[in-house]
C-alpha cells in the first residue's frame, strides 16, 4: 500500500491542488458564466474526477517519453567504472524467474505472450506435484503444450515447505498478468491414507491468500493424484467432473461421482479381459468409490469456507502408474520443459485450461477497475434516482400546466376564468423564471422540458388572455372612440386638456395592442386600469379589492409581455383609427402631417375638376359598338389638374406646418421622427399624388368591356371601326393616355438645348456624331406605371427608357395591321356565292392545324395582351384578345356542327355497325373482332388516329399515350370530355394491344398457393398452365393465343371434392372474359392479384399472379366493357360550359384520384 500511495500520491496532489483553485475560481468569478453556484462546483468537481483517473496514463506516458528521450544515455553508468570493484552484484532469484517465463513466453508467442495460453496455478501437496511435475517447485513454472504451470509457493532450493504460499512471488505474476493474473487454481491432493482429511483449513487458507496477493478469483479445480500399479493404459482421457454453477447443491457431484466409477470399473473389466497387465481402471475406479465422502467433504468445506472467495468447478483425478518415471529435482535445468514423459499428466492441463475458459474469475479486495464500476453504478443509482425524481417533478408540472389550460378552454364563470388565467400566468412566470436562472436540480436529469412547456402554454395564455382581458378593452375603446368621433372638432376641444388627453391616451391605448413594438408598460398597465375592464361580474363573492388585486396581476402581465409577442396583436379599425387621429390632430393643431397636407391638396381641389368619362377621353370619336365602360376618373388625377394646381399646392405644402408629431398622429408606424425637409415633404407628397394617379387609370382601364357580336357582318363592322385610321376609338385611347401619362414630365426648355448645341460647336465634336452630347430623356414620375401602354402606342417622351428593349412587332400599329387583314379575310368569306362553304373550309384549315391569317393575327393579339403585364391585364384583354377571340369564334362555330356530323357518320356508324352487341363492348356471347378493332384503333392509320390527325391537328396533340388540348386553343370552341377520354382510353388499349401490325399481349402467369386446393389448371387456347401444389413459377402467355380456338377455362380440384371445371368462357375473347370474372387487386406496376370464387368450391378462392410487360397487360381489355365512342367531338351552350369545368376540374385533380380510377376500370 506505501508503493501504491507513493506511486499515486504526485498524481493526486496535483488533482487535489487543481481542485481546490477551480473551486475558488468557480465560486467567486464563475458567475458570468453560470448564475447557479451549485452547477458550477459540480462542473468542476466532474472535471477533476475524470482527471484522477488519467493517473496510470499520465504515469505510462513520461515513462514512454524518458525512455525515448533523445539525452537518456548520458545519465547511463559506465560499466568500466565499476570493473574494478571487489563486491558481487547479486541477483534476485524472484524477478530472475519471472523475467525467465516472460522471455521464454515471449520467444514463444511474439506480442501475444500474456493471453496466448491458460495460466493455472498449482498448490496443495508438494510430493504430489513433485509426482505430476517434478521441474515446477524448482523453477516456479513450467510449460505445456495447452497451459502455463505456476507453483504458489517458494522453489525448492529456497526451502520452501509449500505451507505458505510465495505473496511476492504472486504479486509479480500480478503485475506480469494484471487484466487475467491466473485463468485457474489447481489444488493438488494425493490419494494416501488421511491425505483428505489431513487438513482442509490450511488448503482453504492457501486459496484465501493466494486470491488476495493476486486481487483475483479464479475458478478452483481440485486434481487428485492416485497412485496405480502395473503399466498405464494407451487409451488416453480425463478422468473426472467439472462443473460450471458456482456453489450450491453437492448433490450432482455425488451422482456423477458415482457414475465416473461405474464406468471406469466398465472400462477395467474390459481392459482386464483383453490384457490382466493393466488393471488401473479398475483400482482407481475402487479408489473413487472409497473416497467419495471424503471428496465431497472437501469440496464443500472449500466452497463453503467462511473466506468464499474461491468457488470449486472441477474434480479430476490424475493416475500415476508404476511404469510411469519422474525426473529426479536435480537434473532439473529449464522450467521451460515439460518434466513428464507419460501423456496422462498433460492431458489433465488441457481438460483443466478448456473448461477454465468457459468460467471467468472475479476481483478481489482493492481494485481499480471494481472501484471503478462501483462508483459508476452509484452514479448510475444516482442518476436513477435523479431521473425518477425529474419524471415526476416534470410531470407534475406538465399535468399542472394541461389541466389549467383545459380548464380555460372550457366554458366558465368569470371569475373562475379570471383566477384560472391568473394560475397559468404564474406557472409561466415560474418557467420563465427558470430559463433564465435554470431549473432545480430535481427536474434536470436529462427530463427537463420548461422550454417546450412554456412554448406550448403561450398559445393557451394568447386565446384566454384575449377573451378575459383585450376584448373588453377593445370593445370600450372602440366605443370611447367611435363617440369621440362623432363629436366635432370645437365639441372635442370645449372639454378640455382633459377630454384631449383622455382620448389621446385611449387612441395609443389602441394602438398599443394593435402594434405590440410600441408598448410602453408604464403606460399602458395604469391606463388600463383606469378604464375598469374586465369588469368585475355582478354577482360574485369575490370583493371588490380581491377583483381589483386580481385584475392588476392580470394586466401588469400581460403588458409586460405584449411587446415580445406580437402575434398577440389585434386587428384595429383602420377607419375608426384614422378619423381618431384626423380628430386629434385638428384640436392639437398638427397640421403638417404628410397624410393631412395630401388630403386637405385633394380636398381643395376635388371639387374643381368633375370626373372623367371614356366619352370624354375619346372627344369626338365614339366607342359605342366597340368597348364601354361606366366607370369613370377622378378629375383630380388628370393632367390639367396637376400642371393647373396640384403641382403647385405641393410646392407651397411645406409652408402651411407648424409643430412635430409623434407615432400616434402619424400613419407610419415608426415612432417618433424628426420633421422632414421641405424637399422630402414634396418628394413623399409627389410620390403618392402619382401613386394614386396610376391605381386610378389602371381601376378605370381595367374597368373596361368588349361588346361582343356572334354574327360574321357585325364583327366585320367592329373590326373595321378598330382598325379605322381616321375613326378608331382605341387610337384615340391610346393618344389620350399618352397624354394623361405625360403628368409630371420634366423636360428641357429651349434654352438648355442651345446651350448644349454651343458646348459642341465650341469643343469642335461636330464633326464626330459619336461624340456628340446625347440629350437627357425627359424624366416622368408615371414612365413605369404607364410604361407598357405607352411602349405598345410607340409614343416619346415618357416611353423613350423602356423603348429601346421592346421588339419593333408589338406595336398598336401593328396590331392594326393585322385588324385590317383578319377583318379583309372575313370580307372575302361574306362576299363569295358560299359564305358557308368558305367558312367552312377556312374553320377546317385551323382545326387541321394549318397557318392561316386569322390564327396566326389571334396569337399575335394574346402576345399584345400579354406584353402589357398583369396590371394591365383586363385592359389588355378587353380592347385587343376579345376581338380576335371573337372573329375565331364566328369562323370555327359553324365548323364544329359539321365536324361533328363528319365524325358520326364517317366514325360512329362504322363503329357500332362493327361493334354493337359484342363483347367486350356489351354483356354478349359473341366476340368482337380484333382484326376490325385494329382497322380503327391501330396507331399506324387507323380510322380514329388519322381522323384526329387530319381534322383536330389545330386542336388536340398528342403527349405519350394521351391527347390533350393545344395551348391557346381557347374558350371559343369546347371539346368533349367524353371525347377526350375515349380517345385517350382507346390510345392506350391501341398501343398495347396492336404494337405491331397483329394483336398481341405477352404477359406472365403465377398460381398461388391455397389451402384446400389441391390441383388447378388453366387453359386458354393451346396454352396450359398446371399447378399442383409445388413450387410456384412463372409461365409466359400470350393473348389471343395462337389456337383456332380461344377456349379460356380453370379447373381445379380441392380436399373435399373431385375435378371441377365451373370457370371458363369461349371465343377470342375467352381469356378476357375469364378475367373479368375475377377480383383483381393491384400489387405494384406490373404485378395484379387475381381471385375467382365459384360456387361449389367450398367458398375456396383461387388465386393467380399477373405480371403484364406493359401496362396490365390483357386487363388493359376490360377498361373497354360497355365502352360506347362518343358521338360528338365538340359541345356548346350550358353544355360548353360544364365541359370546361369539367376539363379544369381533371387537370386539377390529385395523382390520388388518377390511380383510383386506374385500380377500378378493371371492375367497370
Amino acid at each position: 500500500m506505501k508503493n501504491l500511495f507513493a506511486k499515486i500520491s504526485g498524481h493526486m496532489l496535483l488533482v487535489a491542488t487543481l481542485t481546490i483553485i477551480g473551486l475558488i475560481a468557480a465560486y467567486y468569478w464563475g458567475a458570468k458564466y453560470d448564475p447557479v453556484t451549485w452547477h458550477r462546483m459540480t462542473l468542476v468537481l466532474l472535471i477533476c474526477s475524470v482527471l484522477t483517473w488519467f493517473g496510470p496514463l499520465t504515469r505510462a506516458a513520461i515513462g514512454w517519453l524518458s525512455s525515448h528521450a533523445p539525452g537518456r544515455q548520458q545519465f547511463k553508468r559506465d560499466p568500466a567504472a565499476r570493473a574494478s570493484t571487489d563486491k558481487v552484484e547479486l541477483t534476485d532469484p524472484l524477478s530472475q524467474r519471472i523475467q525467465d517465463l516472460k522471455d521464454y513466453l515471449k520467444e514463444q508467442h511474439g506480442w501475444r505472450w500474456r493471453y496466448c495460453d491458460r495460466w493455472l496455478l498449482l498448490c496443495g501437496d508438494n510430493s504430489a506435484i513433485d509426482l505430476l511435475a517434478p521441474t515446477l517447485r524448482h523453477t516456479g513454472w513450467a510449460i505445456t503444450p495447452d497451459a502455463v504451470l505456476l507453483y504458489s509457493g517458494k522453489a525448492a532450493d529456497e526451502d520452501d515447505k509449500g505451507a505458505v504460499p510465495d505473496v511476492a512471488w504472486l504479486k509479480q505474476i500480478a503485475r506480469l498478468r494484471p487484466r487475467r493474473p491466473v485463468d485457474a487454481m489447481v489444488v493438488v491432493i494425493s490419494s494416501g491414507k488421511g491425505a483428505l482429511t489431513a487438513d482442509k483449513d490450511m488448503l482453504a487458507r492457501k486459496l484465501y491468500i493466494q486470491s488476495s496477493a493476486l486481487g483475483w478469483a479464479a475458478p478452483t479445480y481440485l486434481l487428485n493424484a492416485t497412485e496405480l500399479e502395473h503399466a498405464q493404459p494407451h487409451a488416453l482421457e480425463e478422468i473426472g467432473c467439472t462443473w460450471s454453477v458456482r456453489g450450491g447443491d453437492l448433490r450432482p457431484l455425488d451422482n456423477g461421482l458415482g457414475i465416473l466409477s461405474n464406468r471406469l470399473a466398465e472400462r477395467g473389466v474390459d481392459r482386464l479381459a483383453q490384457q490382466l497387465s493393466q488393471p488401473g481402471l479398475a483400482q482407481l475406479s475402487r479408489r473413487i468409490a472409497a473416497q467419495r465422502t471424503a471428496l465431497l467433504d472437501l469440496v464443500a468445506y472449500i466452497s463453503n469456507s467462511r473466506k468464499r472467495k474461491n468457488a470449486v468447478h472441477g474434480l479430476l483425478f490424475a493416475p500415476l502408474f508404476d511404469a510411469q518415471q519422474t525426473v529426479a529435482a536435480s537434473e532439473v535445468t529449464s522450467g521451460s520443459t515439460y518434466g513428464l514423459s507419460s501423456p496422462w499428466l498433460l492431458i489433465n492441463w488441457k481438460a483443466i485450461a478448456s473448461h477454465s475458459r468457459l468460467i471467468g474469475g472475479r476481483r478481489v479486495g482493492f481494485s481499480p477497475s471494481v472501484v471503478a464500476a462501483w462508483c459508476v453504478m452509484a452514479l448510475l443509482g444516482l442518476w436513477c434516482a435523479g431521473s425518477m425524481i425529474a419524471a415526476a417533478s416534470n410531470r407534475s408540472t406538465i399535468a399542472n400546466a394541461e389541466e389549467t389550460a383545459d380548464r380555460l378552454q372550457k366554458v366558465q364563470k368569470p371569475i373562475a376564468a379570471a383566477l384560472d388565467l391568473d394560475e397559468l400566468q404564474k406557472q409561466i412566470d415560474t418557467l420563465e423564471i427558470r430559463k433564465q436562472e435554470g431549473a432545480p436540480w430535481y427536474s434536470r436529469f436529462g427530463l427537463n422540458h420548461d422550454d417546450s412547456l412554456l412554448a406550448a402554454l403561450w398559445p393557451h395564455y394568447q386565446a384566454a388572455s384575449n377573451r378575459i382581458l383585450t376584448d373588453p378593452l377593445r370593445r370600450q375603446l372602440e366605443a370611447n372612440l367611435l363617440q369621440r368621433n362623432g363629436m366635432s372638432d370645437r365639441e372635442l376641444a370645449s372639454g378640455g386638456e382633459a377630454q384631449v388627453k383622455a382620448a389621446y391616451g385611449d387612441l395609443k391605448t389602441y394602438l398599443m395592442l394593435a402594434e405590440p413594438k410600441h408598448t410602453e408598460a408604464a403606460f399602458l398597465i395604469p391606463h388600463w386600469q383606469d378604464s375598469g375592464q374586465p369588469a368585475m361580474p355582478s354577482q360574485s363573492q369575490m370583493t371588490q379589492g380581491g377583483w381589483r388585486d386580481l385584475s392588476q396581476r392580470l394586466i401588469s402581465f400581460h403588458a409586460n409581455h405584449l411587446a415580445a409577442h406580437k402575434e398577440w396583436a389585434i386587428t384595429p379599425d383602420a377607419a375608426l383609427v384614422g378619423s381618431a387621429r384626423q380628430s386629434l390632430i385638428a384640436v392639437i393643431g398638427l397640421q403638417n402631417s404628410t397624410d393631412v397636407l395630401y388630403q386637405s391638396i385633394l380636398d381643395e381641389n376635388s371639387s374643381k375638376y368633375p370626373p372623367v368619362s371614356l366619352q370624354t377621353l375619346l372627344g369626338g370619336t365614339s366607342s359605342r359598338g366597340l368597348f364601354s365602360t361606366d366607370a369613370t376618373i377622378p378629375g383630380i388625377y388628370t393632367r390639367a389638374a396637376w400642371d393647373e394646381r396640384i403641382s403647385k399646392a405641393i410646392d407651397d405644402a411645406d409652408q402651411q406646418r407648424n409643430v412635430d408629431h409623434d407615432w400616434v398622429l402619424s400613419e407610419s408606424a415608426g415612432g417618433s421622427q424628426p420633421q422632414a425637409t421641405g424637399r422630402e415633404l414634396k418628394t413623399e407628397l409627389r410620390n403618392r399624388y402619382f401613386s394614386d394617379y396610376a391605381r386610378a387609370w389602371q381601376t378605370f382601364l381595367n374597368s373596361v368591356q368588349w361588346q361582343s357580336d356572334s354574327s360574321l357582318s357585325g364583327t366585320i363592322d367592329q373590326l373595321t371601326l378598330l382598325a379605322d385610321a381616321q375613326r378608331s376609338p382605341l387610337s384615340a385611347l391610346f393618344k389620350a393616355i399618352s397624354y394623361q401619362a405625360g403628368a409630371g414630365t420634366l423636360s428641357k426648355s429651349l434654352s438648355d438645348n442651345l446651350v448644349n448645341r454651343a458646348q459642341q460647336l465650341v469643343k469642335g465634336v461636330d464633326a464626330d456624331p459619336s461624340k456628340a452630347i446625347v440629350a437627357a430623356p425627359d424624366e416622368s414620375p408615371l414612365a413605369d406605371a404607364f410604361g407598357p401602354l405607352l411602349r405598345l402606342g410607340n409614343s416619346g417622351g415618357a416611353a423613350a427608357n423602356g423603348a429601346a428593349g421592346q421588339s419593333a412587332d408589338m406595336s398598336l400599329a401593328r396590331y392594326l395591321e393585322r385588324v385590317t387583314a383578319v377583318r379583309l379575310k372575313l370580307q372575302q368569306i361574306m362576299m363569295s356565292s358560299d359564305p358557308d362553304a368558305v367558312s367552312r373550309i377556312t374553320a377546317q384549315a385551323i382545326l387541321q392545324g394549318k397557318t392561316s391569317d386569322i390564327a396566326d393575327s389571334r396569337d399575335y393579339a394574346s402576345r399584345v395582351g400579354a406584353s402589357l403585364g398583369e396590371q394591365w391585364s383586363g385592359f389588355g384583354s378587353a380592347v385587343f384578345e376579345r376581338p380576335l377571340e371573337q372573329t375565331w369564334g364566328v369562323v370555327l362555330r359553324p365548323a364544329a356542327a359539321s365536324l361533328n356530323d363528319t365524325w358520326r357518320s364517317a366514325i360512329v356508324t362504322a363503329w357500332n355497325s362493327s361493334f354493337g352487341g359484342r363483347y367486350p363492348f356489351a354483356d354478349s356471347d359473341n366476340d368482337a373482332s380484333l382484326p376490325e378493332m385494329a382497322r380503327f384503333l391501330r396507331s399506324d392509320g387507323g380510322l380514329i388516329p388519322q381522323f384526329v390527325a387530319t381534322q383536330l391537328a389545330g386542336m388536340l396533340e398528342r403527349q405519350g399515350d394521351q391527347w390533350v388540348p393545344t395551348q391557346g386553343s381557347g374558350n371559343t370552341l369546347t371539346l368533349d370530355p367524353n371525347f377526350i377520354d375515349g380517345l385517350n382510353r382507346l390510345t392506350r388499349i391501341s398501343n398495347r394491344l396492336f404494337p405491331q401490325a397483329d394483336a398481341k399481349v405477352r404477359f406472365e402467369l403465377k398460381p398461388v398457393g391455397t389451402g384446400g386446393v389441391t390441383d388447378m389448371v388453366l387453359k386458354s387456347g393451346s396454352q396450359s398452365l398446371h399447378y399442383f401444389n409445388q413450387r410456384e413459377e412463372w409461365q409466359p402467355m400470350i393473348w389471343p393465343s395462337d389456337a383456332l380456338t380461344g377456349d379460356s377455362r380453370i379447373e381445379w380440384r380441392t380436399e373435399q371434392s373431385g375435378l371441377r371445371s365451373e370457370l371458363g368462357a369461349d371465343g377470342r375473347f375467352g381469356l378476357i372474359r375469364l378475367l373479368g370474372k375475377a377480383q383483381v387487386t393491384q400489387i405494384d406496376n406490373a404485378q395484379y392479384l387475381l381471385t375467382w370464387k365459384a360456387d361449389g368450391s367450398s367458398g375456396v378462392p383461387l388465386r393467380m399472379l399477373l405480371r403484364s410487360e406493359a401496362g396490365a397487360g390483357p386487363l388493359d381489355m376490360l377498361s373497354l366493357r360497355h365502352f360506347v365512342l362518343p358521338t360528338q367531338v365538340f359541345v356548346s351552350g350550358k353544355a360548353s360550359a360544364a365541359a370546361t369545368k369539367q376539363m379544369a376540374n381533371a387537370a386539377s385533380a390529385p395523382a390520388s384520384a388518377v390511380g383510383n380510377k386506374k385500380a377500378s376500370r378493371f371492375t367497370e
